[in-house]
């Protein structure tokens, strides 16, 4: 996902326009794989994320709901992708573990939604 943004309250470079080629990695766990011996198809689970990213495409993300409202934070991102693919693909077997929204090689943030 390519995007720019500004974070709020955050004196220095993160308070000025700025922009990443963020890479998003989804974990999804289950304790019994399906009959295919998958725990879900990464195809599947690749166009739901690819869905759920599209809107902030090449975007100004302080601009876009729901980052007009909270901070565009590699954290937040991680967390506002990892309860929206968690709500499409979530169910008796398959759960979203974590959400990792990678800024550049060395710098990133990871959601975990189960502690």
């Amino acid at each position: 996902m390519a995007a720019a943004h500004r974070l709020r309250l955050s004196p220095g470079e993160g308070e000025r326009l700025h922009g990443h080629n963020w890479r998003i990695v989804a974990v999804v766990r289950c304790l019994e794989l399906d009959q295919r011996g998958m725990v879900v198809d990464f195809n599947d689970l690749g166009s739901e994320l690819r869905r759920l990213v599209e809107p902030y495409e090449h975007v100004f993300l302080n601009e876009v709901r729901p980052y007009d409202d909270i901070n565009p934070t590699a954290e937040n991102i991680a967390k506002v992708v990892a309860e929206g693919l968690a709500a499409k693909i979530d169910d008796a077997r398959v759960r979203v573990q974590r959400v990792e929204v990678w800024e550049t090689d060395t710098c990133g943030a990871i959601y975990y939604r189960d502690a």
